[in-house]
Formats: C-alpha cells, sequence, structure tokens
C-alpha cells in the first residue's frame, strides 16, 4: 500500500516540477542547470523516479521569491515575482552563450516544437521509436513531413535534453538484420 502511494507521490511530484519547466520556459537541460543538479537527477524528477525534495523546492522558492510550501503546493498558481524575475534575467544573461537551455517559444510552426508538443510532451517517446515510426505518427496528427526533417528535429530534441537516441541494427522486411544501424529514439 506503502509504496502505491509513495508512486502516486511521485507522479504528482513529477507533473509539478513538469508545471516549472513549463513555466520557466527551459529546456531539461536547462533546468538541471537552473538548479544545478546533474541531468541524470532532473530526468528522475521529470519522470517522476524521484520526488521533489527540501533541498531542491528549498532552490526554486529562493529562485523564484515563492515559498516552499508553494513549490508543493499543485493548486498555487505560478506567477513571476520581482525575485524571480531577477534570478531569471541573470540565468538568461550568464548562459546566453547556450541557447540549449531556452525554449523558443516564438518558432511554434516548427516541426521541433510540434513534435516537442504532440509527442514528447504526450508520452510518446516513453518507448523507443524509430523515424520512420514518428514521421508515420505524425502524418495520422496531419503533418507532413519527411525523414530528414524529422531527423534534424529529433537530434535537435536529443541536443536539447528532451530525448536520448542509441543506434541499433536495421531489420529488414525479411526479418534479416542489416548492417546499417539507425536511431532509436526515447524519453530519458
Amino acid at each position: 500500500m506503502d509504496e502505491y502511494i509513495n508512486k502516486v507521490l511521485d507522479q504528482i511530484s513529477a507533473q509539478r516540477f513538469k508545471e516549472f519547466i513549463k513555466f520557466l520556459e527551459l529546456t531539461p537541460i536547462g533546468m538541471a542547470a537552473f538548479l544545478r543538479i546533474s541531468t541524470d537527477h532532473m530526468y528522475s524528477l521529470r519522470k517522476g523516479r524521484r520526488s521533489i525534495s527540501d533541498s531542491i523546492a528549498e532552490s526554486l522558492a529562493i529562485k523564484l521569491g515563492i515559498t516552499e510550501a508553494d513549490v508543493y503546493n499543485s493548486n498555487f498558481k505560478l506567477k513571476k515575482t520581482e525575485a524571480g524575475i531577477e534570478y531569471l534575467k541573470n540565468f538568461t544573461t550568464t548562459n546566453s552563450h547556450n541557447p540549449n537551455f531556452f525554449v523558443n517559444l516564438k518558432n511554434e510552426k516548427s516541426l521541433t516544437f510540434k513534435i516537442r508538443t504532440k509527442l514528447v510532451e504526450n508520452g510518446y517517446f516513453d518507448s523507443e521509436k524509430r523515424v520512420s515510426q514518428v514521421v508515420e505518427k505524425l502524418a495520422r496528427l496531419h503533418i507532413k513531413v519527411t525523414s530528414e526533417k524529422a531527423t534534424k528535429s529529433l537530434l535537435y530534441l536529443v541536443e536539447t535534453g528532451y530525448l536520448t537516441f542509441q543506434k541499433k541494427p536495421f531489420i529488414k522486411k525479411d526479418g534479416t538484420v542489416s548492417k546499417l544501424q539507425v536511431n532509436h529514439y526515447i524519453e530519458p
């Protein structure tokens, strides 16, 4: 029973953590840098394998100008505070050389944005996907794209920390294994 409750609480914590990432308009690797934690730690928080700890809550509270209770309270609507705006402005200035830390919301028509919002954020990459599967899924969503453009967007999502990939042998239609290696994308 306790194990089930802990899993539910971890998932609630993960949802709350995603709200902070979205609110701050940071990529996963940007959020890791913002909190000064490892990307593995950040992925564990984002996936619900860990709950927001007191030290993470304290860090978020100080940086955003809110209370630790606000960090845990999923009913608290995140809002910009003077302290939070100042801290984020300094973080943005200090890390302006690394655009992969920041979500570019001005580019909502880009394929990368569509893949991130329609597929990544909806759990599509919870299991491994090949580029051809992504292209087929996008087609079902009425988004026509070539495999070359999809690959470029997927690799950018890897670079910004939304996805990882692993090269695996290509399986031919007749079931034999090719020497060709193809990328299989998955959420970290």
